[in-house]
């Protein structure tokens, strides 16, 4: 498949954007150091525009002594990095759904701020590796539902708040790191992007 990428900025923020002429819209939001060309999140991509999506990847930086806040200003400030974007491209096509796909820190503004809000776009969401340690993105996650994905060996797994998400689509991969790898195990880790990708699919359809 050839993807029509169309690198725009707005309010300040890069993004990049796929137009596939559609009706439907899926907005990313990359970690820190898990970008849009890491494999979770390009097959994300490549399975979203698939589905017959838009794209539009937002590609927020930051410095190093903004992550010393407290989480929930962490969470803040990805959100007005992202929003403005978010905002513009809904206002430039009548879409009839949006799904918001978030790699660790993105997953931060997803839960926080998109989560909590109502919208005139019908939406999804998807979690890949959430900070599920942070008490306030519990609380945010409860009765919600979403796709959420997150490795055994990722430092925010935790089974026992795992369990107190039962209205989510949970993926949890056995000894899985932060990047939803196996260290030092390439075949593994490509047969785990490959199980996550064909759950999302099933998720979305």
């Amino acid at each position: 498949m050839k993807m029509k990428l169309k690198k725009e900025q707005h309010n300040g923020i890069a993004y990049n954007y796929f137009d596939s002429t559609s009706d439907k819209v899926c907005f990313m939001f990359s970690g820190t150091g898990y970008t849009y060309e890491k494999p979770l999140l390009y097959y994300s991509t490549v399975l979203m525009l698939e589905l017959g999506y838009d794209v539009v990847q937002v590609c927020y930086t930051f410095d190093p002594q903004q992550f010393e806040q407290e989480p929930e200003a962490i969470s803040e400030m990805v959100y007005n990095a992202a929003n403005p974007i978010v905002d513009y491209i809904l206002s430039t096509k009548s879409y009839t759904e949006a799904v918001y796909i978030g790699k660790s820190l993105g997953t931060l503004a997803i839960i926080d701020f998109y989560m909590q809000q109502s919208s005139l776009v019908p939406s999804r969401y998807v979690l890949f590796t959430p900070l599920l340690s942070l008490e306030h993105i519990m609380q945010n996650l409860l009765e919600k539902q979403t796709f959420l994905a997150i490795g055994t060996a990722d430092p925010h797994y935790s089974k026992e708040r795992l369990e107190q998400l039962s209205s989510h689509e949970l993926a949890i991969v056995k000894n899985a790191d932060h990047s939803l790898e196996i260290a030092i195990n390439t075949v593994e880790s490509i047969i785990i992007c490959q199980s996550l990708l064909t759950a999302l699919k099933a998720y979305l359809q």
